[in-house]
This record gives structure tokens, sequence and C-alpha cells, in this order.
């Protein structure tokens, strides 16, 4: 009898290809998304989004005229201030916080929508947001100029020592993020070693609302889902992380957890009578605050993992524990 034909199996390191060779859509997906912020710097930067504004006026871009960028996204809005370099270095920082938590969120989505080959993609876009992290660390070195007075800086004003501690940690991550370390230091402690993450998302986070001047209605909302995620992994551990009340619960609490973070900033960083702030959180004439986005989104994830379960309902065993 001949032997059986079976597919080749591909390495498990194999950039888009599951096991079985074939093409992942999950990790296709996941470079995508890696891709995004690259596409949109540079047409941003093509079209004189990140150009110095113009002395003489408005005028095409490239000048100082309008860009294609709002400050993060690369919407429509100004061209940015006299520091270009400065501008693309936030823009990649903002966007490498963004990945991180993108990566964080991809093991509850797995879960609450039994999706299991989506685990493919989370080594694509923690590595996508290391590599925003580095480029992010290599303009700002650009910018200063000199590598003495970085490492002053970096020792001296306490929001840049704690970016660059999530850096070194980031690094340490991504060096050991391949099969071969997981052999080489044991599934337990690479576990161990790679649950580092969270403290380091949650350093990066803090530099996030560190950078800002005033406004910091975006660090709020990503420290707000940064809570939901954590929160999720808590209820996990406990066996309470797929049922739908438990999830509501979860985003009402992380809403307001997100509006008690945002109060509490405020009077730590400018003094402002955190009630003022909380009460800004029930009036909608000019925003809508980012507790209610958290809570909303949050609310709705319930609801779309309920009925994405009685489509396609955990294992058995599984659903026991959850």
């Amino acid at each position: 009898m001949p032997p059986r034909k079976t597919l080749p199996a591909a390495s498990p390191n194999s950039f888009l290809r599951e096991r079985n060779g074939r093409l992942s859509p999950e990790k296709i997906g996941a470079l995508l998304i890696v891709l995004i912020p690259l596409v949109l710097l540079v047409s941003r930067a093509l079209s004189g989004g990140f150009a110095a504004p113009n002395p003489f006026g408005t005028g095409a871009p490239g000048l100082g005229g309008s860009g294609i960028g709002a400050p993060g996204l690369g919407g429509p809005g100004p061209a940015l201030g006299a520091r270009p370099l400065v501008e693309v270095i936030r823009f990649i920082g903002d966007w490498a916080i963004r990945l991180l938590l993108v990566s964080l969120a991809v093991t509850p989505a797995r879960r609450l929508f039994n999706w299991p080959k989506l685990l493919a993609a989370r080594r694509t876009l923690g590595l996508g947001a290391a590599f925003y992290v580095g480029v992010h660390f290599a303009f700002y070195l650009v910018d200063i100029g000199s590598l003495s007075m970085a490492a002053r800086e970096i020792a001296l004003r306490i929001y840049l020592t704690i970016g660059f501690v999530a850096l070194v940690g980031l690094a340490v991550l991504s060096a050991t993020s391949w099969e071969g370390a997981i052999r080489r230091l044991g599934a337990e402690r690479w576990g161990h070693l790679h649950a580092l993450v969270y403290p380091i998302v949650a350093l990066g986070i803090l530099h996030f609302f560190m950078q800002q001047k005033l406004d910091v209605t975006e660090p709020t909302l990503i420290a707000g889902f940064f809570v939901w995620l954590m929160g999720w992994r808590v209820m996990q551990r406990f066996g309470r992380g797929t049922g739908f009340l438990n999830l509501a619960a979860l985003a009402v609490l992380a809403g307001l957890a997100t509006a008690l973070l945002e109060a509490g900033w405020y009077l730590a960083a400018t003094g402002v009578d955190p009630v003022r702030v909380l009460q800004a959180n029930l009036d909608f004439t000019y925003s809508i605050r980012p507790a209610w986005w958290v809570a909303g989104l949050g609310l709705a994830l319930a609801l779309a993992s309920s009925l994405a379960l009685r489509l396609r309902p955990l294992p058995q065993r599984r659903a026991a524990r959850a």
C-alpha cells in the first residue's frame, strides 16, 4: 500500500501561513493592520501634513498649508508645528500604543467569538507594535542629535524614563517571541516572562498621558480599554469571562473606572476639581466622554459575543469552565 500523502507541515514561524502550509487569513489581516500607520505616515508626509507652517500664510501642502492629517489619525486637518520631526515621533508613538492594545485584545476576542485561529495574529501585532516603538525611539534620537544628551534627558525626565523602560521591556519580549526561545526557556518561564507585557503596556499608557498637555481624551480612552482587557483576564481566571451578564457588568465597571481615571489625572496634573470632570461626563453638548465609549463598546461586545457563541458555541469542556 503506497504511503499516505500529507500536506507538508509549515514551520510554526512561517510568516503568513498556518502549520498545514495554507495561507492564514488571521496573519494576513494582522499584517495589514500593522501596515496602516506606515501607509498613513507616508501619505500624510507626501501631502505636506508634517511640513512646517508657511510664515507667509496658508498655502500649498508642503509649505505649511492644509495636509491630510488630523493629529494621530491621518484625517483632514491643518499642517502641524514648526518641528515636523516631533510630530512624526508623536504620530508613531500614538500608533504603537494602539497596536499594543489591539494585540492584547486578541486573546479575549478569540474566546468571546470562539475563533481559535485568531491567536495566530497576536505575534504579528505585538512585533509590529514593538517595531513602531523602536522607530519612535530612533526618531527621538535623531531629533536630539546626541546620544549623551538623550541619555541625560532619559535620566532626568520621568516621562522619558518610563517610556525607555517600556521600550527595553518590549525589546526583551520581541527577542524571545520565537519558538526556539520557548523551547530554551521552557513554557512556564516563557509565560511568566511574557506576562510582563501587561505592566509594560501600563507604562506605555502612562507615558502617553504624560506626553499630552491639556487634552487627555485619547490616553483616557486607551486606559479605559486597557482596564476592560485586564478586567476580562481576571474574570477569565475565575471562569466568568464569556457570560453576557458578566461582560455587561465588566463594561459598566470599566466605564466607571475610566471616568475616575480621567478625573484623577486632571486633579494630579492641573488641580481641577474632580467633581467637575465627573460632571462633564453627563454633558453631551460638545462630545461623548471616554467613559461612555468604553462602557458602550463593552456592552456592544457583550451582545456580539452572546450572538456569536449561539451560532458557534464553545466546546463543552471549555464552556463549562467559562
